[in-house]
């Protein structure tokens, strides 16, 4: 199994070289990928732009964003954003994509909510006429540049119903789970994932990707926990719980987010047996570059 670093949720606006040095200190480390979260209603760096910044102070790790909220975007200047970006890489960009779901985001974009599934499938045949050198449509012509792996980036979806995950045997290589709090139930929507694999008479298997919020050090878990709060905290300001954490207070988290070694290692034993290619380990709230160091050492 692969082990990724998923870059904090938000760097301090006057700290964007830290996301470079996190990107430079993965890399070295010997980390499989680097990933970064999409939202616009958040204080987050725009994950495209963070990557291409990463790509240009890194030389083999791969870049996914995990994951793109593709409704939130024009599907012919995506396109040509990210084939740019898997072109400046060296074809190092997977895509990981869905279809969102928090209406502030969508309100801020300027676009519709609730044909927000409709949509994604449209700008997805797009993408990949884009990628493919094929005419965009309306006999437009075909949009560059080409993107260095044949087709475009991979494409792994997030999602839980049926219909999302159907995306996955149509137009991509595998899975992205949100967290892996609930291994078991990470699991079960994977074996969903698999079954329409199978169906639509794709070979081989979906690739099973996760995600783990940890953190060494109960400070930085803390800080992680903390993180987690504020993002799924939304609509009006209500509360909501991170995943597989119904009700739980942020001190609750807090204990619940692995903070060493040994408990970040047995999380992720348990990922591997459930079938994860792999998973991110990401500390949330955490921006001190040395924490890259100790989850190296901890993990890698």
């Amino acid at each position: 199994m692969k082990i990724g670093l998923g870059l904090p949720t938000s760097f301090p606006s006057d700290q964007g070289q830290l996301v470079m040095e996190w990107a430079r200190r993965a890399d070295a480390a010997g980390f499989s990928s680097l990933s970064l979260l999409d939202r616009l209603v958040y204080d987050n760096f725009d994950p495209l732009i963070t990557l291409t910044a990463a790509a240009a102070v890194t030389e083999r790790i791969r870049l996914m964003t995990a994951i793109l909220l593709v409704p939130l975007h024009s599907a012919g200047i995506l396109a040509k954003e990210t084939a740019s970006l898997d072109a400046l890489s060296n074809g190092r960009l997977t895509l990981g994509v869905g279809v969102g779901n928090r209406k502030d985001d969508f309100l801020v974009a300027g676009t519709t909510h609730g044909d927000r599934g409709r949509r994604f499938d449209d700008q997805l045949a797009m993408m990949k006429r884009i990628w493919a050198g094929e005419d965009a449509g309306d006999g437009v012509g075909p949009v560059g540049p080409a993107p260095v792996q044949a087709g475009g980036p991979p494409l792994i979806f997030g999602g839980r119903s049926e219909r999302a995950l159907q995306r996955i045997a149509k137009w991509g290589q595998g899975y992205v789970t949100g967290s892996v709090s609930d291994v078991p139930g990470a699991r079960a929507t994977f074996d969903i994932a698999e079954r329409v694999w199978r169906e639509a008479g794709r070979a081989g298997k979906p690739l099973f990707v996760g995600s783990l919020t940890c953190a060494i050090g109960e400070a930085e878990a803390q800080a992680t926990a903390d993180a987690g709060q504020r993002y799924y905290s939304y609509q009006g300001g209500r509360p909501a719980n991170a995943p597989g954490q119904p009700g739980s207070s942020p001190a609750a988290n807090a204990a619940t987010t692995p903070s060493t070694a040994a408990a970040i290692l047995e999380k992720l034993k348990e990922c591997e047996a459930a079938g994860m290619d792999e998973v991110f380990v990401r500390p949330a709230g955490v921006t001190n570059p040395d924490q890259v160091d100790r989850l190296a050492e901890a993990v890698l």
